[in-house]
């Protein structure tokens, strides 16, 4: 145990920790309300697909440009900023609710600017684990940790959203949410990060997209995450259409699913800070695509709910498995001086990709008239991409290791 939580000896990280688990806790309580309201008030999949959409694709329009003042300016004043105006938002959303003035559209727009904020905020958030990690060795099992703190918030979360919901009411989800960020804001202005390595390029976003061409284990790392994104879409989407229509329960209901697949993401997260080194991380990536592809071909036409509940277990792992393991490598290849940019990439692909599945699958499923179809459709796309890197993974590795012999990385292969 003591070797899982390693990174958690030094004090900045240490407080970092535990500020974004507890303001994590509020956003995933925030947004099982918020799905559960678009589903209550219009009983569409499409607008529930429409609603996820408008939240998910700033991160795929306006991450590039928090790449770049994420290697320009503080880090930590960028993530401060991003956190007060989401914690308005969540007091704005809070009022709404308790006079009961939620439409549609209201919906969307709060998505928008939330989706704005996140976009800015998230390559902050991926780069700065290196500036309040003082030991380089540690830096794999801070990244690994950093997922913990999502996870254990995916876990936590949406049981008491649930929790929330069924014996409070919709408003208190959201004023949650908003005392949730004085624990982030808090431990933000008492952490003191080392001073970052400044860009001197002006127009600079191009030479991280010129490096993932250049360098092909970077590149298929960041479209692995962007496939895993898409297939992973349809259970971020669609839980409050199966805990309401297929398995015939409440709020409660969607907190005890989706808390099914945030224990298996906290299983994974866990065991990827249990390692010491890169060597496998490659071989499960790959075991994680064809595993996590037949979870959701096998999720599609279940009605049993003692059967979705492992699925999701599986389903929840399986995406950590991948996109962890894949910051990680990202994170031990990338130099230091386009990491910010870098990680922006990948946040457009970790979170950029979700509106392109939930927009896509959304439609589906109208046309289709069930968003059962949409999950074999997911599933089979991830079996076919695990077949695919497992056929150039040699190749891939070879490339790497000449980057991880390097003092730096004192890694030997993944």
């Amino acid at each position: 145990m003591k070797s899982t939580f390693r990174a958690l000896a030094g004090r900045d990280f240490r407080y970092y920790f535990f500020g974004q688990i507890v303001s994590l806790i509020g956003t995933w309580v925030q947004q099982v309300a918020l799905s559960w309201i678009a589903y209550r008030i219009t009983g569409s999949a499409f607008i529930l697909g429409l609603v996820a959409f408008s939240g998910q694709i700033p991160m795929l329009i306006a991450t590039p440009f928090g790449g770049l003042l994420a290697d320009r300016y503080s880090k930590r004043n960028i993530l401060l900023w991003t956190q007060v105006v989401e914690m308005m938002v969540a007091i704005s959303l809070s009022v709404i609710a308790w006079q009961q003035g939620f439409s549609p559209w209201i919906l969307i727009t709060a998505s928008v600017v939330l989706g704005l904020s996140g976009a800015i905020e998230m390559p902050s958030r991926q780069a700065f684990i290196t500036e309040i990690i003082h030991d380089r060795s540690l830096l794999s099992n801070a990244i690994a940790l950093n997922s913990l703190t999502f996870n254990s918030a995916r876990l936590l979360g949406p049981a008491v959203a649930g929790l929330t919901l069924a014996v409070f009411n919709e408003p208190t989800c959201f004023a949650i949410n908003a005392v949730s960020y004085v624990a982030a804001i808090y431990t933000l202005l008492a952490i003191h990060a080392r001073k970052p390595i400044r860009t001197r390029a002006a127009g600079s976003l191009m030479e991280a997209v010129a490096y993932l061409r250049q360098f092909a284990p970077a590149r298929w790392l960041v479209a692995t995450v962007a496939v895993t994104s898409i297939c992973v879409s349809p259970f971020m989407t669609f839980m409050p259409v199966y805990a309401k229509d297929i398995f015939h329960g409440g709020p409660d209901l969607l907190g005890i699913l989706l808390g099914a697949s945030g224990s298996g993401a906290l299983a994974a997260s866990l065991y990827l800070a249990n390692r010491k080194s890169l060597v496998g991380l490659g071989n499960r990536i790959i075991l994680a695509c064809l595993i996590g592809g037949v979870a959701s071909a096998a999720f599609a036409y279940n009605a049993l709910l003692t059967l979705a509940l492992p699925l999701l277990f599986v389903s929840g792992g399986t995406f950590i498995m991948i996109v962890t393991s894949c910051n990680i490598l990202l994170q031990s290849l990338v130099p230091e001086h386009l990491r910010g940019r870098v990680m922006a990439l990948y946040t457009m692909s970790f979170i950029g990709m979700l509106p392109v599945g939930s927009l896509v699958y959304g439609s589906l499923a109208h046309h289709l008239g069930s968003v059962k179809p949409v999950f074999i459709i997911a599933g089979v796309l991830s079996v076919a991409y695990g077949y695919i890197l497992m056929k150039i993974m040699p190749d891939l590795r070879a490339l790497a290791q000449q980057v991880l012999r390097q003092p730096v990385a004192s890694q030997k292969t993944f």
